[in-house]
């Protein structure tokens, strides 16, 4: 085996993937032998044709083309059958990792007792001033309770890029939507603990528009309550928490806008995830499918809109 497998679901990823694997290959003091493998689903711009030519000056990267989009979940599994490292780091192909970010997930894999360590998004700036700030707010929080939750020892969640032990998860199901979450909760079943790698730090591209936001969070909301349905158990989702561990989810609200000041943006927050959660809440009645989803456009750019 390899000490290292990097993976990346990629659908329609040409303005970012040639960027983000020669960050990979270049700037993150890989291993030498380990591998990179890029799954391309159904693409329908040159994201397979950027990777292939990325392979053949770098033999460490390694193209799957599926030819029909067949859902995350599915390339996911394809990575998982396909990995020779001892140790897979998933991440998004619309993400820049910063220095250093994935070879601190794989040391804090040094502890045995570690089944996944996941990383630190950070969302570029960009957009109007009020979706901004509902997306900084919301990243902003999400990283503020995992590393508290982390402290305790209760987390049970990942992120945009993440470590796992290979050989603890085979395969997840066919339609996840949340791939990340999921993996995460097998994991604690298992009995491995969850590390928060605060120095592990990757950009992402939050949503433009609030209805590209309410569409994401839609999805991704969804994706936990099919996660309780599969598992029994959620991950470290906000509604959940305000449930389950109220008075530290209240402590942790409380402490966060007291450092950060960002009143504003968190009453706006509140009032969108509101309405997303109403709407994932009708998803999930409905019986809605999101194994292959609607993309959200204007994450998928790195210019301002």
């Amino acid at each position: 085996m390899v000490p290292l497998t990097v993976g990346i679901c990629a659908y329609n990823e040409e303005w970012n993937i040639e960027k983000l694997l020669s960050n990979i290959t270049d700037e993150q003091n890989l291993p030498s032998d380990a591998e990179v493998i890029v799954v391309c689903s159904g693409c329908q711009d040159n994201t397979p044709r950027i990777v292939d030519r990325v392979a053949k000056r770098d033999s460490r990267v390694r193209l799957i083309e599926e030819p029909a989009r067949l859902g995350k979940a599915r390339a996911v599994n394809k990575i998982l059958s396909e990995a020779r490292g001892e140790n897979i780091i998933f991440l998004s192909a619309d993400v820049t990792p910063k220095p250093n970010c994935l070879m601190a997930l794989l040391r804090a894999m040094d502890d045995s007792t570690i089944g996944i360590s996941c990383g630190k998004p950070r969302p570029i700036r960009r957009g109007s001033a009020p979706i901004r700030g509902v997306v900084e707010t919301l990243w902003g929080f999400h990283n503020w309770q995992l590393e508290q939750l982390n402290h305790r020892g209760i987390l049970m969640h990942a992120s945009e890029v993440f470590c796992i032990r290979t050989g603890l998860v085979h395969e997840i199901p066919q339609d996840m939507i949340n791939d990340d979450a999921y993996l995460a909760v097998a994991t604690k079943n298992r009995g491995y603990k969850i590390k928060f790698v605060s120095e592990s730090q990757v950009d992402v591209y939050g949503p433009q528009t609030f209805s590209d936001y309410i569409k994401q969070r839609r999805r991704i909301i969804a994706g936990h309550y099919q996660i309780r349905q599969a598992t029994g158990k959620f991950s470290a989702y906000i509604l959940y928490a305000i449930i389950v561990r109220p008075r530290l989810t209240v402590r942790l609200v409380v402490e966060y806008l007291a450092a950060t000041h960002q009143i504003k943006s968190a009453m706006t927050l509140a009032l969108v995830e509101i309405i997303a959660n109403c709407m994932a809440a009708l998803d999930v009645l409905r019986k809605k499918s999101y194994s292959i989803w609607s993309i959200c456009h204007t994450t998928k750019t790195s210019q301002e809109l």
